[in-house]
């Protein structure tokens, strides 16, 4: 129980720290196949949530408009991906948590790819 508390805190901390990793487009964008709403080259901010009794993940995906600041929000949408979804990827950073991130980000730009697959998404 003890094990459970302390990843559930620092999964918190992880979760609540301003981070400065984002997916930049140079493009109109669709979130979902088939869609007609489109968003005109947003910054696309990542947060995830792990479900342990699942064993997935949810990337929580915030679309920003680069030009107006932080409080334009164009919109929020969920993905979820399996744990082997997200095993494929190999995430960079300097630590665990940093890693996980980084490999949820690339299956977040992928699976956007596959959608939109005349934009470029890089993850800054």
């Amino acid at each position: 129980m003890r094990k459970i508390l302390i990843i559930a805190a620092l999964l918190f901390i992880a979760l609540t720290a301003k981070s400065q990793h984002y997916i930049t487009t140079n493009g109109r964008i669709i979130l979902e196949s088939g869609s007609i709403a489109q968003h005109n080259t947003p910054d696309i901010y990542v947060g995830f949530t792990y479900s342990a009794f699942q064993e997935s993940y949810i990337a929580n995906l915030t679309l920003t408009k680069p030009s107006a600041g932080a409080d334009a929000i164009y919109t929020e949408f969920a993905i979820r991906y399996t744990k082997a979804e997200i095993d494929a990827f190999t995430g960079s950073g300097t630590g665990d948590t940093e890693k996980v991130q980084d490999a949820i980000m690339q299956a977040v730009a992928a699976t956007l790819l596959v959608i939109n697959p005349t934009i470029t998404f890089t993850i800054i």
